[in-house]
């Protein structure tokens, strides 16, 4: 193999195709011909549009078809197809590392934190049915007052700290009835 000419040693891999095969004085039908590559495969390449070639593998033979046909340096094309595979691939990974930071590390405009009308109006409306019902269940809620009652000393009368005496214990009535086996003792006391 020979090596790249002077001028064109420079440039992308599909560049360096492209000029020699121009510098040759060659069209696409007379490569496709040649080496029966596709004019697709023959445009993508020339175009470095790689990822349009069905694989890594298939792409790197297509290179070396290509590259041997107009007589390229096929070692040195295809390093400088790796190296831009490389350079690809760590751009991609930088912007998706971009895209995966979260918002605020972003170089991006801060936006407004404006409400629009209707979450403005959605947010009135909640909490004046919260109002509403908390004021509902304080209605409802009576207060309750404690009236601890504190006993006398034996033989004493029983007083409450706050609030009305209790009130004396009323007899039961009598209905006529019969007492109930073992209330006698009780009431006959």
């Amino acid at each position: 193999m020979t090596g790249i000419p002077a001028g064109i040693a420079s440039g992308t891999v599909g560049e360096r195709l492209q000029q020699r095969r121009l510098a040759r004085g060659l069209g696409l039908e007379a490569v496709t011909r040649a080496t029966r590559l596709t004019r697709t495969v023959l445009e993508a390449l020339e175009e470095d549009r790689f990822d349009d070639l069905p694989a890594p593998v298939y792409a790197r033979g297509f290179l070396k078809i290509y590259a041997t046909y107009l007589e390229l340096d096929t070692d040195a094309m295809l390093d400088a197809y790796q190296s831009q595979l490389a350079v690809r691939q760590a751009l991609a990974e930088e912007q998706a590392a971009a895209a995966a930071s979260p918002e605020y590390l972003r170089d991006r405009e801060p936006r407004g934190r404006s409400l629009s009308p209707a979450s403005a109006l959605m947010l009135v409306a909640t909490a004046a049915i919260a109002l509403v019902f908390m004021w509902s269940v304080s209605k409802r809620q009576k207060p309750t007052v404690a009236r601890p009652e504190i006993l006398a000393p034996a033989g004493g009368t029983a007083a409450t700290a706050i609030g009305p005496a209790a009130p004396a214990p009323v007899a039961p009535r009598s209905s006529g009835l019969p007492p109930l086996p073992g209330r006698e003792a009780e009431t006959r006391r």
